[in-house]
């Protein structure tokens, strides 16, 4: 659409006919890609303001929003059809709640910490050493840490862009984030699709794991028996995929199945929709052992 016809649709939002703002509605709807920047700037204009059309601002109130969320949807199913980077999806599901958050502004924040790995050859220690320099760096330097109980539900938890700035973070998030920074300093460091409590495996190999690592205890390292132990307790029969490294697309599938959980337990049902969506959007749903969290 061109400029013109942009501004003439956002002109026609404060007229009080309901079917002019029907087809109004549906023709921004339709593009909203090309028409959200102009309606963003219309709003924040009108509040600079303070226009008291109270018609206009109910109608911005609601398309804006709705606009922002179709194009957030499309990106992350463009994400999933191209296996994008696990930066480029960390930043889009940031912007859930930091929607003007540029990618630029997130990568920033993410090299402040890559920045901040040793400059030593890790090819020079074992793969244990490696885990163990990388716990050091990453919780005594960086400060990173889980979050506290009492704010365990919070939806910011399930936010990227949000554990780097407060460095903390719940199973599936701060796991996404040790994992990005461990392989952008070289360690082969995969997630593990394990009910109730998702971790990380050294996996060398690509396809098995030589040990376990746990993010929410400082990174201590364990072996597949205390696997089998936690799924007993949990009255769970072994499989697979609760041992092998899982793709880039399981974590994200976890971590929008938390994001969601916790958008509902806050009784943010338009959120909480979104969420799903994003998740319908990534192909076929988690195993049903791996529950909403």
């Amino acid at each position: 659409m061109t400029d013109k016809e942009i501004n003439a649709l956002i002109r026609l939002l404060d007229d009080p006919d309901e079917a002019v703002y029907k087809a109004v509605k549906k023709k921004i709807m339709d593009n909203g890609d090309d028409i959200l920047p102009a309606l963003t700037h219309a709003w924040q204009q009108a509040m600079d303001r303070e226009c008291n059309n109270r018609l206009l601002m109910k109608r911005f109130e609601r398309l804006v929003p709705a606009l922002q969320d179709n194009m957030l949807l499309g990106l992350i199913k463009q994400w999933s059809s191209e296996s994008g980077s696990l930066r480029e999806i960390s930043w889009l599901i940031s912007r859930f709640e930091f929607f003007a958050l540029d990618r630029e502004r997130f990568d920033e924040e993410l090299d402040k910490f890559r920045d901040m790995m040793p400059t030593y050859t890790l090819d020079n220690f074992t793969p244990l050493e490696q885990v163990r320099i990388f716990n050091n760096t990453f919780y005594k330097r960086m400060g990173f840490h889980p979050v506290d109980t009492h704010d365990y539900y919070n939806p910011l938890n399930c936010i990227p862009f949000d554990i780097l700035t407060s460095r903390a973070g719940n199973p599936t998030s701060l796991s996404l984030i040790y994992m990005m920074l461990a392989n952008e300093a070289g360690l082969p460091i995969k997630g593990v699709n394990l009910p109730k409590n998702f971790i990380l495996a050294y996996s060398s190999s690509q396809q098995t794991a030589d040990f376990y690592i746990n993010p929410m205890s400082k990174g201590i390292v364990f072996e597949r028996h205390e696997i089998d132990r936690f799924l007993q307790d949990m009255h769970l029969k072994p499989q697979q995929q609760f041992y092998a490294p899982c793709d880039d697309r399981t974590i994200i599938k976890r971590l929008l199945c938390r994001l969601e959980f916790s958008y509902r337990t806050k009784k943010d049902t338009t959120n909480s929709d979104i969420a799903l969506q994003a998740l319908k959007s990534l192909g076929d749903p988690l195993d049903n052992l791996i529950d909403w969290e």
